[in-house]
């Protein structure tokens, strides 16, 4: 099967609410499926467009994307993305359990359905992730929002410099990575998103997860620094840790070491015991 036949959308009905999602279908001979939630302003194919077919090529993938809750003047909730994907996945894969791989507010939204709903969650993958956001990331937010709200044309640049590593950028030049600072899109929703990052918190959910855990760090994070995921590992009690030398961007910068750990954690859930520090793959 073709990566691009993979990536057809499909819809779920949840409580009321479409949501679209991708998946593989195709089951091989394993029982596990693996569900994918991006970040923030991300979808699936932005996102795990990568990730998706290298995985789907081991076992079934199923990928969701949010949907916009209704308007209703307020701010979205963490609550109402949480419902979503709980909800997606009890329609999707009803009386089973998940391995669930969240990235960066993805991350924040799988770590508080692994702890809310532990009867939908097999093992959980935390990717850039983090439990309550400090000073340094409101202060980066306010930089964006500002930018934003400017409409110059800066905030493509302002996002490019946050996502990726020091060291990637410095091997790259302008002219690199103009196509993709042209493809950022905004939106309304992508704002709430951003929003919603300001008042992350789920420091008493992560205590309460029992699912066997791999926490994976990004050396170079300035959106999401790595001592996040340090704390997420260190608050866990059934995690294991791996850092990849990369930027936030790790979904572009190094997928194919990414999905290294992530097929390896769900091979071999046991090569490495709670509190592990998994090696990081030399070239």
């Amino acid at each position: 099967m073709l990566a691009t036949d993979l990536m057809i959308p499909a819809v779920a009905d949840v409580r009321g609410t479409t949501i679209t999602y991708y998946d593989s279908r195709d089951e091989k001979d394993r029982d596990d499926v693996l569900v994918m939630i991006h970040g923030t302003s991300g979808s699936t194919k932005a996102h795990f467009g990568f990730l998706f077919p290298i995985l789907a090529a081991k076992q079934r993938v199923v990928s969701i994307d949010w949907t916009q809750p209704a308007p209703n003047g307020k701010p979205i909730e963490l609550d109402q993305l949480v419902d979503q994907v709980a909800g997606a996945i009890e329609e999707i894969l009803p009386g089973r359990k998940a391995f669930l791989l969240g990235y960066s507010l993805g991350a924040v939204v799988t770590a508080a359905v692994a702890a809310r709903r532990p009867d939908l969650v097999e093992r959980l993958v935390l990717v850039a992730g983090w439990m309550k956001t400090d000073l340094q990331q409101i202060l980066r937010n306010d930089v964006w929002q500002a930018l934003r709200a400017s409409g110059d044309g800066a905030i493509r640049a302002y996002s490019t410099f946050c996502a990726f590593g020091g060291p990637f950028l410095a091997s790259k030049t302008l002219a690199d990575l103009q196509p993709g600072m042209d493809a950022m899109a905004f939106d309304a929703f992508g704002d709430q998103q951003m929003e919603l990052n300001r008042r992350i918190n789920i420091v008493e959910d992560v205590h309460r997860i029992s699912a066997p855990t791999l926490v994976i760090g990004c050396t170079h994070d300035q959106m999401v620094p790595i001592r996040h995921q340090k704390a997420l590992f260190g608050a866990i009690e059934d995690a294991r840790f791996a850092e990849i030398p990369t930027g936030h961007a790790v979904v572009f910068e190094r997928p194919s070491e990414l999905t290294h750990h992530i097929q390896r954690f769900l091979d071999e859930p046991e090569a490495f015991t709670a509190g592990s520090i998994v090696p990081t793959p030399q070239p």
